[in-house]
């Protein structure tokens, strides 16, 4: 019986131990990067994060015990440290404004593209009609109040210079 009580004794003390270890190794730092995100580690953060972003460290204590920042002691005008990376405000209104330049690249490329494609139409349309009146074949047109008539010969040169114009115009 003694032995018994002398093992329930060892194992009541390793737990005790156990539990004082875990306590230690429960040591945690928490704080904030300069991207804004949280950060939990068993090891103190890095030197260049300023005091007031440390949210936790072992002992219950908010901030380290170290000398402040050079950030902190003096205000540094934006965009002075250009080793900080972009918050994620400076990268979301990055982002959409190189969305923006795309959609106007975009719309330039398809508004070029309809004129080119417009170009192309009214180049062969007026190779068709040019062709259809050097054939010499009989064309009516009609006048400003209705009536009918062939085109005469003056008129047909008439029409082929004009679309001699557009031809040169439209199909460069």
């Amino acid at each position: 019986m003694v032995n018994l009580i002398g093992k329930r004794t060892l194992q009541l003390l390793a737990g005790g131990a156990l539990m004082l270890f875990a306590s230690v190794s429960y040591a945690q730092y928490v704080w904030v990067d300069a991207n804004g995100t949280k950060q939990f580690s068993d090891r103190p953060p890095p030197p260049g994060i300023p005091a007031k972003n440390i949210l936790k460290q072992p002992g219950g204590t908010a901030a380290r015990d170290a000398a402040p920042a050079p950030s902190e002691s003096a205000p540094v005008a934006a965009g002075a440290d250009d080793k900080t990376p972009p918050s994620l405000a400076d990268r979301e209104a990055d982002y959409r404004k190189r969305a923006k330049a795309k959609e106007e690249a975009d719309k330039k490329a398809s508004a070029a593209n309809a004129a080119k494609a417009n170009s192309k139409a009214a180049c062969e349309g007026a190779r068709a009609y040019k062709r259809s009146l050097e054939q010499g074949t009989r064309i009516t047109t009609t006048d400003k109040n209705g009536e009918r008539s062939v085109m005469e010969d003056a008129q047909r040169a008439a029409e082929i210079a004009r679309a001699n114009k557009t031809i040169a115009e439209a199909c460069k």
